[in-house]
């Protein structure tokens, strides 16, 4: 126990900041060219074997630039999953008798590989395939899923190092036995990390998995299945199906051998999910584990004292980086009377003034949303809100889709407080603002509390330490992840991450995550083991 308690915890993977004229700023440029420049398919990965899924071809293209095409996948079919349910099964005794360091030492040298021979590679394809700019790709495709890996590692290592005390005479022990069957693992396309993370966590713990990626994230899952296995990952242990998931809901779902769905995307197909498998669930031989986040209508609360500055900065990068379409994104913001009248033309002269095209252009803030549905589910919302006469739009609100998914940084003012702005989640770059009269703070915090129902992140800018206490306090229900100073979002891996309501809440970067994917066996062993059946109290005595 000592041995393991004394080690220290991972070091946090250091960004790269891709200098012009920095030797990583030209193998980054190199790598780009060469995946953009051909047209690849890309196959799913089943028991270590490559095909292309047997249903429609689809075509992966560049965001921003949609006559770009990437490469072609294929949607899988019933028997494709059923193939890969069956590779994950019959990997799955060999996996989990490995030993636990055997199984953490995959993921360690995993995460150096990404950080190193890798690390050019998957930033430039998630700049690519999912429009992130460089410094975001880099954070988010390296950064935290290197840190995500490591942590796991020292976190399960410590776990399963903690045993039960034990009476003279005895030894009780515990036993975090993997699931029995196999984990589904659907993921998005808005986090490499949180996909790659979703894929893997339940594996570290023995556990074997079926893995369907967002189609607009399968180069950069493609490529993660590829550095797994030269990490030493054993075929079938990680099975990749690519494409819509149709055919993931009728076969896998329905599978008696299912044990958990791993999930992280939208509302509506969790709970879609989360219904199939409440349909079937006289099918299965245990009840399979849930464990899903979804996306939020995230908030900030800023008080009088807060810093403008700092403000400025958490609005800016909270609502508009990565387009907007990070789940713990910022979309509805509460500000003081008075420190917008000093906020109001600077942030607006700031946001006009983002940066927004070509991903692959480092001076580019913003990139493209991902695809066409997001586009109309974004703009829709920015004609309805100019159409409503209580919202005024302050800034943005241009769109074009005619070379890529493209939509202006907007900020819409007032408006209904429980209205469409305020409590829909768009998954694209709306900030809507909400000012209160700066002696009404415990008024906004309750409206905050009682806001709506994605409760996933939220924030306070304050530097009043009363102000930031009593926010901590009055929203201790209204967000998962909680953040004083800064936006909203914040990388995963090395912090915990929870949710709440409808924002579900994996509770991802915690032990309590990793014990979800065991079943903890006890095992309690008598040294001096009773030999007659008679207890003290039975003994009688003639007197």
């Amino acid at each position: 126990m000592d041995a393991v308690t004394n080690v220290p915890p991972p070091v946090p993977e250091p960004p790269r900041g891709y200098a012009a004229g920095s030797a990583e700023r030209a193998r980054l440029e190199r790598r780009t060219a060469e995946l953009a420049g051909r047209h690849t398919s890309l196959p799913m990965v089943i028991g270590g074997e490559r095909r292309l899924g047997g249903g429609e071809r689809t075509e992966l293209v560049q965001p921003h630039h949609h006559a770009a095409r990437l490469g072609v996948l294929g949607n899988a079919t019933a028997a494709d999953v059923r193939a890969a349910v069956d590779a994950a099964l019959a990997a799955a005794e060999e996996w989990r008798q490995l030993p636990f360091d055997d199984r953490a030492a995959v993921f360690l040298r995993a995460a150096d590989l990404l950080a190193g021979p890798w690390r050019e590679t998957l930033v430039a394809a998630a700049v690519l395939g999912q429009s992130q700019p460089v410094w975001q790709a880099e954070a988010d495709a390296v950064c935290e899923l290197a840190d995500s890996w490591r942590f796991d590692a020292d976190r399960a290592r410590r776990l399963l190092a903690e045993q039960p005390p034990s009476p003279p005479g005895g030894w009780n022990r515990a036993d975090h036995r993997p699931l029995e069957g196999f984990v589904c693992a659907v993921t998005p396309f808005n986090s490499t990390a949180a996909a790659g993370h979703l894929a893997t966590a339940p594996v570290l713990m023995g556990n074997t998995v079926v893995w369907k990626p967002a189609p607009a994230q399968t180069l950069t899952a493609h490529l993660l299945v590829l550095l797994l296995e030269e990490a030493g990952l054993p075929p079938g242990v990680v099975n990749l199906v690519t494409g819509d998931g149709q055919a993931l809901t009728e076969v896998a779902l329905r599978d008696p051998a299912l044990a958990g769905l791993h999930f992280a995307g939208s509302t509506e197909v969790l709970q879609r999910l989360w219904r199939e498998i409440g349909t079937n669930i006289a099918r299965y031989r245990a009840y399979p584990r849930i464990v899903g986040t979804t996306g939020g209508k995230d908030f900030l609360v800023a008080h009088p004292s807060a810093d403008p500055a700092v403000l400025r900065t958490a609005l800016i990068r909270g609502a508009f980086e990565y387009q907007g379409q990070r789940c713990a994104a910022l979309s509805r913001a509460y500000l003081p009377r008075s420190l917008w009248r000093r906020i109001k033309d600077d942030l607006l002269g700031e946001v006009d003034a983002l940066a927004v095209g070509d991903a692959t252009d480092p001076g580019n803030f913003m990139g493209a949303l991902i695809d066409a549905r997001a586009f109309a589910r974004v703009t829709g919302a920015i004609e309805r809100a100019r159409a409503d006469p209580r919202v005024e739009l302050l800034a943005g609100g241009q769109y074009d889709d005619a070379i890529g998914w493209f939509v202006r940084p907007t900020v819409l003012l007032g408006g209904d407080r429980d209205g469409e702005v305020f409590s829909t989640a768009y998954g694209g770059p709306l900030l809507a603002v909400q000012v209160y009269d700066d002696l009404r703070w415990e008024e906004a915090l309750e409206r905050i509390g009682r806001g709506a129902a994605q409760g996933l992140s939220g924030s306070v800018v304050a530097r009043d330490r009363r102000a930031i206490a009593r926010a901590v306090e009055r929203l201790r229900f209204a967000a998962g992840d909680f953040h004083v100073n800064d936006e909203p979002a914040g990388p995963a891996g090395r912090w915990p991450s929870g949710g709440r309501s409808a924002a579900a809440g994996g509770g991802t970067g915690t032990a309590e995550h990793l014990l979800r994917w065991t079943s903890t066996r006890s095992i309690r062993e008598t040294f001096t083991p009773p030999t007659d059946y008679v207890h003290p109290h039975m003994e009688w005595s003639p007197e």
